[in-house]
């Protein structure tokens, strides 16, 4: 048999010739970057982006000068201002640029994600996950919270499961928050790095599975931000967007938005992806919630709190924007220190699992697990979709998916 690092190399090689070839044998131009957009908080093009991914990828794989100059630029571009950026005529600052200036943020987006898709999961050790399912969702989301709540989307994945394909995607916490991939191995004791084709299976028996975003074997890009830089950058954008699940099976999702930047511009930044055949996503929410009416506190996932949430719903090629609150599930809604952990939030995330912590952070986990029911076509009716969540983790149908992917999948012991 062929040496498999033998041939991981040649793959290797192979793809640095094709992308030179597609980027036209350029590297990006990193100055111009900086100067003409960073600095003057204007988002790259698509083709910019492309680029740029690219470059950064050239940086995971060994390139050090193009390891420091793609993490200061993926950096200088994760700003607000540069989220917010607008194109409202071409004029003087497109001749000064010397080239076509993206509509908005989107492209920024969509371009780097797509140099992810193409040159790091698709040329991966392990290449995409690609289990024997019609479809799979994701409920990922970006981090940025302002509010600190429990393992949310995780628990209303584990909900979901119960005849929706999860293949739920996150990360360790950036900072000492416990991120999903803490929740998911230390507390419910499953391996967040399985061989595989052990995942395709556990996806396949159970409805959900979990990929891990520092999982080498998927992707590198990832090790800029948590192994290197150890700095929030746009990473936080890419990563959930990057699921390593063959992309043109998640054709439903929900991605919780970063403070940073409106959700319409993500629905947009993949209706951009659709239409270059890079991902297949027919139906999305993306929700900003917050804590307050002053909409300044916020989370990455449906608030029931008074400030309510912000979606942008992208369905068959179209964006509408609207509005949640509490009132559309069925409750009342809640002040936003009755869903904040008041304990180790790993534990108190498995206690919500288990059925042992009822109340607010319990109504916060069920209306994001009926967004999922939502997207899966249960019902066009929010509240009807709350109350099938609130049935199944009544029953402990969620508790008992959780146990389930812990037998597929346990932990590995560490003596």
């Amino acid at each position: 048999m062929i040496n498999e690092r033998i041939v991981y190399g040649i793959r290797n090689n192979i793809q640095k010739i094709l992308r030179q070839a597609i980027t036209g044998g350029k590297m990006i131009d990193i100055k111009h970057v900086f100067k003409d957009h960073a600095y003057q908080n204007i988002p790259l093009n698509y083709e910019e982006a492309y680029k740029l991914g690219v470059y950064a990828l050239e940086g995971c794989r060994g390139n050090k000068l193009a390891q420091k100059q793609s993490i200061a630029a993926l950096c200088a571009l994760h700003t607000k201002a540069t989220y917010l950026w607008e194109k409202k005529k071409a004029g003087r600052a497109t001749k000064i640029h010397g080239h076509r200036l993206p509509k908005n943020a989107a492209e920024q987006i969509a371009g780097i994600c797509a140099a992810v898709f193409n040159h790091d999961i698709a040329v991966s050790k392990l290449g995409f996950l690609d289990p024997n399912v019609p479809y799979a969702m994701d409920n990922c989301g970006m981090g940025g919270d302002i509010i600190d709540t429990a393992n949310v989307s995780t628990i209303a994945a584990f909900i979901a499961a119960a005849g929706i394909f999860m293949c739920k995607h996150g990360s360790p916490g950036n900072t000492r928050r416990i991120g999903s991939s803490e929740f998911v191995s230390v507390h419910c004791n499953v391996n967040v790095k399985s061989a595989k084709k052990k995942a395709e299976k556990c996806l396949e028996d159970t409805c959900f599975c979990y990929t891990e975003a520092l999982d080498t074997r998927y992707k590198h890009i990832h090790s800029q931000t948590h192994k290197i830089a150890m700095l929030p950058h746009m990473n936080d954008i890419i990563g959930p967007i990057t699921n390593p699940l063959n992309p043109q099976k998640i054709t439903m999702r929900v991605v919780g938005i970063n403070h940073l930047l409106a959700p319409r511009i993500v629905a947009e930044a993949y209706k951009i992806m659709n239409a270059k055949g890079i991902t297949n996503l027919k139906h999305g929410l993306f929700i900003r919630g917050f804590a307050d009416k002053n909409r300044y506190e916020g989370m990455d996932e449906v608030s029931i709190c008074p400030g309510g949430t912000q979606v942008a719903e992208l369905k068959n090629g179209k964006i509408r924007v609207f509005d949640l609150y509490a009132r559309d599930f069925g409750i009342k809604a809640v002040p936003v220190e009755s869903i904040t952990p008041k304990e180790n939030k790993g534990e108190f995330s498995l206690k919500i699992l288990k059925g042992e912590i009822s109340g607010a952070p319990l109504q916060m986990i069920l209306a994001n697990a009926a967004i999922l029911f939502y997207l899966a076509g249960k019902s066009k009716d929010f509240k009807e979709c709350y109350e099938m969540a609130e049935e199944i983790h009544r029953s402990g149908k969620a508790y008992e998916t959780m146990l389930a992917v812990q037998k597929m999948l346990p932990q590995k012991s560490k003596k």
